[in-house]
Parts: structure tokens; sequence; C-alpha cells
């Protein structure tokens, strides 16, 4: 047999009485708890409550206060709540339609709940009903999704209104202020028109985002907040590029042997590339074998985009050229030189030839680095020709410190009358060396 709560607590005091204990110690029921009260978020008119209890809620009564003046203006009955969320015994109530005040503002709620034990509860200030106009930006757009170098203006176009909490219509906001964010800064605030119409040009400087934003102003103090989704403006860099006038083509020079860079910056236009004055960079020397780049110099591009340094390369390499710039309006350009081939110096100091008993031909030499530097490996082609013009090699010998100079000799055997002399190939270092010709002495 089902029996009421009710019920099961009247037949668990007479057992309590029977037993001799005193009724006052009798089981009693939880009272509802009133846990918040507030607006719906997106529906200011529309109040919400948020009740548990230990059996089903069953009554509640809202007495909407007013914070200004502190009188009650309105009763909330049960029959106008309905289960937002949750259950019957925890659970979120909210009123069925918005309320109808008498006047925009704040308004603090006390609330009564029962549940179906009959327990009873009251919690005043429960919380509070935000009866306010909810601001809300329509059909906000921009004339560009782009900015350039030269034309750095975005126009801001939308519309203005205000969601009613005890109607939820949408009407237009006239005269009200609305800020124009780039990247959350305010740049300019235009006013509604009648329509609630508002337009505002504001200045880009970088990639940004932009917003149309409705804040609280004391001339409209029961308007709420609002802003727009964020419109992403991008930026269309001007192209540059650096054309190298010297050195025009490869070159190849002498150890210590000064070369001069001559380049210009051109910026892309309409009618086509143009010189770029006034832009910044600078120039490195970069070994073509790796290692550390040499600093030629920094630089600001003349009236005709133009930049020049001399330089004087300790080993092969390229100039690079760099401009750079804060602006994002204007793309970075860069560009690397034709090779200039540093060679150093290597000389024969001395060659002879000398017969042999065994009819063969004894060479002997030395070679002089005269910058201090040397092939790691240093390589020497012996050559024989009949006629001093035409020449064969008969041997390749290693060069090494003699304590005076880098020394060499070979012995070659059976060898034919003629002319003899010694050949050091060009290195990607080095300038190539020849002796001079000698004819074999006895």
């Amino acid at each position: 047999m089902f029996r009421t709560r009710a019920a099961l607590a009247a037949a668990g005091t007479a057992a309590f009485l029977a037993a001799g204990i005193p009724a006052a110690h009798a089981a009693e029921g939880q009272a509802p708890t009133v846990q918040w009260a507030s607006s719906v978020a997106d529906d200011l008119g529309t109040l919400q409550v948020s009740i548990s209890s230990d059996s089903a809620v069953t009554g509640i009564t809202a007495h909407i206060v007013s914070a200004a003046t502190e009188q009650e203006v309105a009763v909330v009955e049960t029959e106008a709540f309905v289960l937002g969320h949750g259950t019957t015994d925890d659970g979120v109530w909210h009123t069925r339609e918005p309320l109808s005040l008498p006047a925009l503002g704040s308004y603090t709620v006390h609330v009564e709940a029962t549940d179906a034990d009959g327990d009873h509860a009251t919690r005043n200030s429960a919380g509070t009903l935000a009866y306010y106009v909810q601001a809300v930006l329509e059909d906000v757009r921009s004339d560009r999704t782009e900015v350039d170098i030269d034309n750095r203006q975005v126009r801001v176009d939308g519309v203005l209104k205000g969601r009613r909490p005890d109607t939820r219509q949408l009407e237009p906001l006239v005269d009200h202020p609305v800020d124009i964010d780039v990247d959350y800064w305010t740049e300019n605030t235009p006013r509604t028109d009648a329509e609630g119409r508002f337009s505002g040009t504001v200045t880009v400087n970088a990639a940004a985002q932009i917003q149309a934003v409705y804040r609280y102003a004391n001339e409209y103090p029961y308007v709420l907040y609002g802003a727009s989704q964020e419109i992403p403006i991008g930026v269309r860099q001007v192209a540059t590029r650096w054309v190298v006038q010297s050195p025009a083509e490869p070159r190849t020079i002498d150890f210590g042997q000064e070369v001069t860079l001559t380049a210009a910056l051109e910026r892309e236009t309409p009618q086509g590339w143009k010189p770029f004055a006034g832009q910044s960079g600078g120039v490195l020397f970069e070994p073509s074998g790796g290692g550390q780049s040499a600093g030629v110099g920094g630089f600001t591009t003349d009236e005709d985009g133009r930049v020049s340094f001399p330089h004087t390369p300790w080993e092969t390499g390229t100039f690079l050229v760099t401009s750079r710039t804060e602006d994002p309006f204007i793309a970075p350009a860069s560009v690397n030189s034709p090779l200039v081939t540093v060679l150093r110096s290597s000389a024969f100091t001395r060659f002879s030839a000398l017969r042999t008993a065994d009819h063969g031909v004894h060479v002997e030499g030395g070679m002089d680095f005269t910058d201090g530097w040397t092939p790691a490996t240093i390589l020497v082609r012996v050559q024989h020709s009949r006629d001093g013009e035409t020449w064969t090699d008969v041997t390749t010998v290693e060069a090494y410190w003699s304590g005076q100079d880098y020394a060499f000799s070979a012995d070659i055997a059976d060898t034919k009358p003629g002319y003899f002399r010694a050949r050091f190939d060009a290195t990607n270092a080095f300038r190539a060396a020849t002796s001079d010709t000698v004819r074999p002495t006895r």
C-alpha cells in the first residue's frame, strides 16, 4: 500500500510515543533550499530560481522589490513558473513569459518555496533581476578586408538595437554611442541615427581585429553592453626587390684588393618597379665555404633607392644585402651578389734541373705564399717540353716547409733533351704559379 510522506511521519510519531520517547524528537521534514535567483542571461526579463528539496517543489512565490525605492512592485506566483532544467526536487525554474514591470532597473528578488511534504522556506535577497535593455549589434561590416601602405582607412557600418526585457522585441537605439575598436582599442565612437544605424572610419596600421562595441553610457544607464563579431583585417604588403649593379657578374680579385658593392632597392607600383628611398637595412659578406659573415655596414637608401659600400673581403663569398623595416606594409627583401672569388698569391722562389750520372734529371725548387696563408696540401707538377712551348707532366710532388720556403724535389729517369719547369695549379683560394723554364745542367 502506498502512503504519502505525511502519513509515514504520523505513524512514526505514534511509535515513538508508544516507546516512551518524547514527541519533540520525532523526525521532521527538510525545508526547501532556495539557492539563487536571477535574470536569464540572454532573456533579461525572464526570472529564474534555483531550488532544491527532499521532495518535489510544489509552490514558488517571488517578490520583486525595486532596488531604487525598496518597494515591492510585483509578486510572481507558482503558476507563472515552469521547470527549465533539472528535477522537481533539484532544479531551476523560470517564468513562462518575461515579467512586465513598471520601470527598467535592478530588482531584488525574495523567494518563498514549498515542497510536497508541506515544508516551507523563505529566502530574502535570493538574487537580482537585471531588468535592462540588452544592446544588440546587427549587420556590422567593413568596407574592406585588407589594407595596404597607401590605403589604411577602414569604414565600419552597422545597426544598434536594444532587446526589451518585457517584450523581447528588438528596437533601434537612437543617438547612442558605439565604439569601433581596433584590436580592443577604441579608435572612433560614432552615434546612431534615427534607425539605429552608425558608421565610422578607423585607421589600421597592421593586421588587426575590428569590432563594434556598445559600452555603458551614463546618459543611458539601463542599456547593457553588447558587441559584434570580430572582423579580421589583413595587410597587403608592398613587394620590394634588390638589383645588384656592381659587381654585376662573378669576378676574381687578389687578397687585399677592395671591391665595391652597389645595389638599388625598388618597390612595385601600378606603374611598374620604382626606386624605394628612405629604407633601412644592412650588408654582410658571406663566405661561400660557410663560417662567420663579416659586417659591411648599415644603410638608408638614397633618393634613387641606392646603397654603395667598399669592402676588402678576406675570402671568397658574396655580399648579402637586406632591407628591414618595422612597417608591416612593406615586404622585406634580400639578395646575394654574384660570387667574388678572393685568391691569395703564390710564387716559385727557385727552380733548377741537374743532369745525373745515370742520364736522369734531378729537379728541385721552392715556393712562397706571401700573405702567410698556405694550402693544406701543396702539390707541384713537374713538366717537360722539347721546344719550350708544349708541356707534358712527368711527375707530381708535394712541397713541405724547409725552414726558408716550401721545398720540393724529384728524380726523373730516362729524360729526353729539352726544358723543365714547375707548375702550381690554382685552388679556390690561391692563384696558380709557374716557375722559370730551365735546361738541365751538368
